[in-house]
């Protein structure tokens, strides 16, 4: 399973959900960048309000009584390499990631 740029899929499992919302969280981290001299935000709370309005975003369907299920490698200054992992899912299914790459793609990988 995978998002790109410009895909839209409505999200349906916990799973599925939550790569949609690494792949929101990821677009807005970029959009940040092209307003910041190329800098992504220091931590995901910077793309509020502005890049974000709902902070239900940060909080993974696969353990939702965290209130911030997602880790960030934040404040990476352009260029950073298209396979930087931005943002993964701090509760993975067994034998998954859930990601985000600095590209903006975003993958359910299994773990090898």
């Amino acid at each position: 399973m995978m998002f790109g740029p410009g895909t839209t899929s409505p999200p349906q499992t916990p799973e599925v959900k939550s790569l949609y919302h690494v792949h929101t969280l990821c677009g807005a981290c970029r959009k940040y960048a092209l307003d910041h001299d190329k800098t992504f935000p220091a931590s995901l709370d910077d793309l509020f309000p502005t890049y974000l309005q709902d902070r239900a975003i940060l909080t993974s369907p696969l353990n939702p009584s965290e209130p911030v299920g997602y880790s960030y490698k934040g404040a990476l200054k352009a260029p950073v390499p298209n396979d930087t992992v931005l943002i993964e899912d701090k509760f993975p299914p067994l034998h998954k990631r859930i990601v985000a790459y600095a590209d903006g793609s975003a993958k359910i990988l299994l773990k090898p």
